[in-house]
């Protein structure tokens, strides 16, 4: 099992900074890592927006051939136009649906899991990414607002979404192509418009949803102190972020904000709750060939 301890600000990891192909400054920290060139890569993160280039992080409206699913725990949140996230929220972009533009302010603290969607075209790693944007500049290219921008050989300007641009040369194909979408908008979800179910003994559910013929579930889970989580028993990689309360697994006691996760085919394990406890689980998509 990968194991996070909780979000500390002052080990950020800066090379990710560096990153940044949207106007604003995003300082993630990575929590949890799936595996590069596989449909069923991942990466999770707990992201805060600097204002050191005067505001937080604005992104035209846009799409990905990738999905996620943020959580929202304090701050500001923008998706479009008249379209506020508030805190505690859950929300669940499809592939290929478009959103946008948003803002994420300067007081926006968020967890975002970002996936390989249904279709299978997998999700690029942080040394892909990092690659690609470096070759980007290297052709002579610009970063701006959100866009890559570069003159061709006839002095013609052309201009590209920045994500869009990072995901041709990190995934090496010769033009993006997005899937049908299966979902005409992001779905938002309001967890406390949930009823909770016990599934066992000392231990409660928030189902909030199940989506796609990959089977991505969201969830809620309440454990009463001493009760027991398993995770590890789905064919398909795993996510647990520990929202209130504290979990015990091995000899670690673990507090707000720590994160687990489980591969496709590893032996199930236990979090025990130290205290009453809440936390977010995402079964992430079944490939049954990953």
């Amino acid at each position: 099992m990968q194991v996070n301890q909780s979000y500390d600000p002052t080990t950020e990891e800066a090379s990710v900074k560096q990153l940044n192909y949207r106007a604003g400054s995003r300082i993630p920290s990575v929590q949890l890592l799936g595996e590069e060139g596989r449909p069923d890569n991942y990466r999770f993160t707990f992201n805060r927006w600097s204002d050191d280039k005067g505001g937080g992080w604005p992104a035209p409206r846009h799409h990905h051939p990738f999905e996620q699913v943020r959580y929202a725990i304090e701050g500001d949140y923008t998706i479009s136009k008249g379209n506020v996230m508030p805190p505690g929220w859950v929300a669940y972009f499809p592939e290929s649906v478009y959103y946008g533009p948003q803002v994420k302010e300067t007081n926006l603290r968020m967890v975002e899991l970002q996936f390989g969607g249904p279709t299978g075209l997998g999700y690029y790693s942080t040394r892909q990414r990092r690659a690609a944007y470096d070759e980007l500049i290297a052709r002579g290219g610009t970063f701006e607002k959100g866009f890559y921008q570069w003159t061709d050989d006839a002095g013609n300007m052309h201009r590209q979404d920045s994500s869009e641009a990072v995901w041709e040369v990190a995934m090496d194909v010769p033009k993006i192509v997005y899937p049908k979408p299966r979902y005409n908008s992001i779905i938002l979800m309001d967890p406390d418009s949930f009823a909770w179910r016990k599934d066992a003994p000392g231990v409660g559910r928030k189902l909030l949803g199940v989506f796609t013929e990959r089977e991505l579930r969201i969830n809620l889970i309440q454990l009463d102190k001493g009760a027991s989580f398993s995770i590890g028993e789905e064919p398909a990689n795993e996510i647990v972020f520990l929202t209130q309360g504290s979990l015990s697994y091995g000899n670690e006691t673990y507090v707000p904000h720590a994160a687990f996760a489980t591969s496709a085919g590893e032996r199930p394990d236990s979090l025990v709750a130290a205290e009453q406890s809440e936390m977010l689980y995402v079964k992430l998509p079944t490939f049954a060939e990953a």
